[in-house]
């Protein structure tokens, strides 16, 4: 009989569906399926086991993006650093001036307030002086006010009403001088207060920024070890990848070895035969393979999926 050639179910990709010890063959992708119960499974081929090159490669390009994205994460984290210092050494600078500000503002007001005194004082002591003098001219002891009025009415009568005039109105100048000192006082307390809450917020924004600051680097810190830990994982997990299909090279190279021994056996034990012996074994062989392949004839083809 013509020997047949035996060809597998063949197509492109994977198949979608095998009988159970059905075997298919994927032609653009060069990898080998059987079916199972569960379902489709791959057995062999390039695009089934890694490559030893191919898993160097993944480790060494995985490695290189990591790298890129450390150094830009790094990057990064320098520029944020070098702008919140930045940011912080503008709003230090406003802090400090607007402090000094403030401490001019009531330094002046002060000033202010010292000289009013002053010029207060030296009109009480000039009117102190007038009184004082009248009453070194008077030729009486007296020792009331009243009684000085009357003394002054008695010696003066025609000016004793620009006296109680000037008197009056002196009272009411000073009066007038009290209340200012105090509304100004006032004034000056409502804005030192205003300058102190601004300085409170000030510093609780300067507060605020140092620990978005702290915050940020912090956060970029726990990015970086995060992403070194994901690294590791990564390139452990591709290395251990690695050592399985080392293993399972070497697992086949064994097989192989055992095989081409066996083999070797096989013929040495053929070759010490005689020669009707081995034509009697190869021709037992033949027969068997003829009865294996008549009994596959009729499904010698897989066909297509």
């Amino acid at each position: 009989m013509a020997n047949p050639i035996i060809k597998i179910k063949r197509g492109s990709g994977t198949p979608v569906s095998l009988q159970v010890g059905e075997v298919a063959f994927d032609t653009t992708n060069k990898s080998f399926f059987i079916g199972t119960a569960e379902g489709v499974l791959p057995i062999g081929g390039e695009h089934t086991f890694a490559k030893k090159t191919f898993v160097s490669d993944a480790v060494q390009a995985e490695a290189d993006l990591r790298s890129a994205a450390d150094s830009t994460l790094t990057t990064n984290l320098n520029n944020e650093i070098s702008r919140a210092t930045a940011a912080e050494g503008v709003i230090a600078a406003g802090l400090a001036q607007e402090i000094l500000d403030r401490a001019a503002a009531v330094s002046a007001e002060a000033a202010l307030r010292v000289s009013g005194d002053s010029a207060l004082d030296a009109k009480i002591l000039t009117e102190k002086g007038r009184v004082d003098a009248i009453l070194s001219a008077s030729q009486a002891d007296k020792d009331s006010f009243a009684e000085i009025v009357s003394l002054i009415n008695s010696v003066d009568a025609t000016n004793d009403q620009a006296f109680a005039g000037y008197v009056t109105s002196n009272n009411a100048a000073l009066a007038q001088e009290v209340s200012d000192r105090q509304s100004g006082d006032s004034t000056l307390d409502g804005k030192i207060t205003t300058e102190k809450n601004r300085i409170d917020a000030l510093t609780t924004r300067v507060s605020a920024a140092e620990q978005d600051i702290l915050d940020e680097v912090a956060d970029r810190q726990s990015a970086i070890s995060g992403e070194q830990t994901a690294r590791a994982n990564a390139v452990a997990a591709l290395e251990a990848a690695d050592e399985t299909l080392q293993d399972n090279i070497d697992a086949e190279q064994l097989s192989r070895s055992t095989a081409d021994t066996s083999l070797s056996n096989r013929i040495t034990a053929l070759e010490g035969a005689s020669a009707d012996s081995r034509l009697s074994a190869v021709e037992a062989d033949v027969a068997d393979h003829e009865l294996r392949i008549s009994a596959m004839e009729s499904v010698i083809d897989g066909g297509s999926y």
